[in-house]
Formats: C-alpha cells, sequence, structure tokens
C-alpha cells in the first residue's frame, strides 16, 4: 500500500486508486499553494502547503471515524451486517472528502479570496474541479470498485444493494452534496448519518482543525497550537439526537480538558499566528500586488485557466512585471505597525484608533497611514442554557459515561465561558522611515498619556 512519511502523523498509508487523485495535476498544484499565506515571511519555516495537509486531513478522518465506531456498536443500524457496510461506504466517502477538500484554494490561500468573480469562493472551484477534471473519473472509480466489493460480500447485485441498504455509488456529486450543501431530505439518501459524516470537517470538532494547528505550529516553530492529539481523539465519541434522530460527534466525560486545550491552542494561533501585525501587512501588499497582475482584477472562473495560477505563478508574474506593489512585496518591504488594541477591543478602542489615525494624518500629512482591524472568534460554541435544540451544529455535548445524559460543554468549562468574545484587533500602520516612525511613536505615548489623564 502506498504511503506518505508526513512530520506530523508519521506513515499516511493510501491506496493505489486514492493514489491516482493525489499523482493528478489538480491536486499537485496544491504543492504550489502555501497553507498559510504570506506568513512564510514572518515565521520563516511556514513554507508547508495546503498538499501536506490535505493527506492529513484524510488520515485523521480515518482515524477519528474508526475510534468513534469503534467504541459505539450498530451506529448506523440494528442490522450488523447492514451497520458493517454502511461503515465501510462512509468511511471512503469521508476519506475521499478529507483529501479533495482544499482542491478549490487560491494562490496564497485565504489571503487572494477577494480575487474570486461574482461573490464566488473557494468551495466553488472545489466543486468544479472534483466534477469537471480527471479527479472526477477516479472518484467514480473509486466507487464503483467498492459498490462491486460490497455488493460481492452482501451477495446482492449492486441494484439490490441501492434498494435494500441505500449503498449507492460514490461519484463527485454525492461528495459535494454531503460536504458543500445541506444535503437533500430524500429516500435514495441517508439524512442523519450524512449529517454526522458532514461534521468530521466542518464543525467545532472537525479534522481540518486538527491538523491545522498542529502542522501550522510545526512549521511556524512555536508552541501556541500543540495539543495532545492522541488523548483527543479518545475522548471524541457520538451524541444521538432523540427528537430527530441525528447523530453528532460529543465528547466522553472527562474529556473537557482536552478539548479546552484543544480550543485555546486556537486561540492563541489566531493571536500569535494568524493574526501577526507584519503577516496582516504583508497580506495587504499581496492583495496589492496581485491587484495589479491578475487579468481583469479576477481569477479566470473557467477552471482549466484558474488550475494556471498557484503562489510560484503569482511570484513568477509579479516578477516580469515589476508593478509598484508587487516590486514591495518581492522586496518585502511592509509598513510599520505603530499602534494596536489589546486582543479584545471595544468599541471605544476602536474609535480611539480611528481618532488616533485622523489625529497623525493631520500631523504627519506627508506619511500615509492604514488603518487594520481583524475578527474572529476562537469557538462558535452556543451559550450554556438547558433548552438547545438537538442538532444544532454549534452545540458541543459532554456525555456522562455512569449516565449517559448529556450536556453542553459550555456547562463544564470555566475556561471556554471566558473567551466567548470575539478575538479582535485593531492596528495603524505607518509608511515612513525610521525617524518619522519615531516621531510618530513619540507622538502616540504623549497622546496616551494625554487620554489616560
Amino acid at each position: 500500500m502506498p504511503q506518505f512519511r508526513d512530520p506530523i502523523h508519521g506513515f499516511i498509508y493510501i491506496s493505489d486508486d486514492e493514489l491516482k487523485i493525489v499523482n493528478s495535476a489538480p491536486f499537485q498544484r496544491l504543492r504550489n499553494i502555501r497553507q498559510l499565506a504570506t506568513t512564510y515571511l514572518v515565521y520563516h519555516g511556514a513554507e508547508h502547503t495546503r498538499f501536506g495537509h490535505s493527506l492529513g486531513v484524510m488520515h485523521l478522518v480515518t482515524r477519528v471515524f474508526d475510534s468513534v465506531i469503534s467504541d459505539t456498536s450498530n451506529l448506523f443500524s440494528e442490522d450488523p451486517f447492514e451497520n458493517e457496510i454502511r461503515t465501510a461506504w462512509y468511511r471512503q466517502i469521508l476519506r475521499l472528502i478529507a483529501l479533495t477538500h482544499d482542491l478549490g484554494h487560491p494562490p496564497f490561500s485565504h489571503a487572494a479570496e477577494g480575487f474570486f468573480a461574482d461573490g464566488l469562493k473557494h468551495e466553488y472551484y472545489t466543486k468544479e474541479i472534483i466534477r469537471d477534471t480527471v479527479i472526477s473519473g477516479y472518484i467514480v472509480e473509486i466507487g464503483n470498485k467498492l459498490q462491486e466489493s460490497l455488493a460481492e460480500k452482501s451477495k446482492l447485485s449492486t441494484d439490490e444493494l441501492i434498494e435494500k441498504y441505500k449503498i449507492r455509488p460514490i461519484t463527485p456529486q454525492l461528495l459535494w452534496m454531503i460536504y458543500g450543501e445541506k444535503p437533500a431530505i430524500h429516500d435514495e439518501y441517508i439524512w442523519p448519518d450524512f449529517v454526522f459524516l458532514k461534521s468530521f470537517m466542518d464543525g467545532e470538532l472537525d479534522c481540518d482543525k486538527m491538523d491545522y494547528l498542529l502542522r501550522d505550529s510545526l512549521y511556524c516553530g512555536v508552541t501556541y497550537g500543540k495539543y495532545d492529539l492522541n488523548r483527543f481523539v479518545s475522548i471524541l465519541t457520538v451524541y444521538r439526537s432523540k427528537e430527530e434522530n441525528i447523530l453528532s460527534l460529543a465528547i466522553c466525560s472527562g474529556g473537557v480538558q482536552a478539548f479546552e486545550e484543544f480550543v485555546l491552542a486556537r486561540y492563541f494561533m489566531f493571536i500569535q499566528v494568524y493574526f501577526h501585525k507584519t503577516r496582516r501587512c504583508l497580506d495587504r501588499l499581496l492583495v496589492a500586488g496581485m491587484k495589479e497582475i491578475l487579468p481583469n482584477g479576477v481569477f479566470p472562473e473557467e477552471i482549466n485557466n484558474y488550475l494556471k495560477w498557484d503562489d510560484t505563478y503569482v511570484l513568477h508574474e509579479m516578477k516580469q512585471k515589476q508593478t509598484p506593489h508587487a516590486k514591495r512585496y518581492l522586496e518585502r518591504k511592509c509598513m510599520t505597525c505603530v499602534y494596536e488594541t489589546p486582543a479584545h477591543a471595544t468599541g471605544s478602542e476602536k474609535k480611539l484608533t480611528k481618532s488616533l489615525q485622523e489625529g497623525l494624518e493631520r500631523e504627519f500629512p506627508d506619511v500615509f497611514f492604514q488603518f487594520d482591524d481583524v475578527d474572529k472568534k476562537a469557538h462558535k460554541l452556543l451559550p450554556p442554557v438547558y433548552s438547545s435544540k438537538d442538532g444544532d451544529e454549534n452545540e458541543i455535548r459532554v456525555i456522562d459515561k455512569h449516565t449517559g445524559e448529556a450536556k453542553s460543554v459550555m456547562h463544564h468549562s470555566l475556561i471556554l465561558k471566558g473567551i466567548t468574545d470575539s478575538i479582535y484587533i485593531c492596528r495603524l500602520y505607518a509608511d515612513a522611515d525610521k525617524e518619522d516612525i519615531k516621531r510618530i511613536k513619540s507622538w502616540i505615548n504623549a497622546k496616551d498619556l494625554e487620554y489616560s489623564s
């Protein structure tokens, strides 16, 4: 069986048919899409790409799925045989979703998402890539082989397999229906189970976050994003809504601290890495440079033309055209942060930052100042109310191992209650030489003393 040696997970195993997807041109393009955009110009080790991350997420969804399935008997059906074949089907679906979930990312990942035409997002391109490139045929091939294998095992024809167990061929449309869109409530599909599958890739306990926190932390050379992966996987279990018969990932009692560590890792990575003051400035400079080189200022909508664009191509175009902002980006000439608020700025602190900008622009008319603010929640968990409706995707439950009672994780954690507010940081940047920067900071310090008195 083919394998990849990964710095986070060790050996990642992959089937021969899945390897065809990995070896395809659309997937290989991910080797040239940096995971953290311009962060490599701040933390020089952050050269890792969406390629390794995609393999890592596929590995983790398999590991977590196998773990929760092993701890829960007959999860998908009271019939042990039906449960077995449905489990095999879901496992393969999850692996393919995880492997292909980032295919549509633009150059430099999230930093360049403003260049999509007509309000499109990178998910649109992911859908087009799995549907209209060679990857589509590989997905169908994997689905057909699995269908034949399960039919042989059950001694049924593929048509009888569909009719009796609703085990349909895996197609790009099926993957996208589960991951990219809300599944249709239809007899042909298994609605509650598909919601459960999506939670492995999109939610507060998803494997996407689990991989990128550890991967980003390692390559940036920081410890902020580290958490105990083995313990975290071991505390995940399944909650079944009694009212709507919907499955969701949950936490075993005794596992709250492992979840707290996971959420705090994400919180610290946002403050220290993802929202780093220099990285934010470089992102703006990159965007300005890309605007100068992109035809019509947007990415091509046609998929084959879009796939030509990756980090390497952008940097090549910048070097060739030497436009003003592109040249500044290539020479790493970013503005200087002269003022920033605490990590949870209030409305009055935002007003103060704006007021400082207006004062600076009057005092230093020859200097260009830039205001920047970032806003992100460390988690999207619901407040600890007893009457929350079953099936809410942002409700993480803790299952008591003695009574089986399920309560919101917010009932168990003072730490999570304490970081419900968004991370909100306001900053001012100045485009000036060192002497002017000194004078600007002195002016700001004087104003701070004036305001505080």
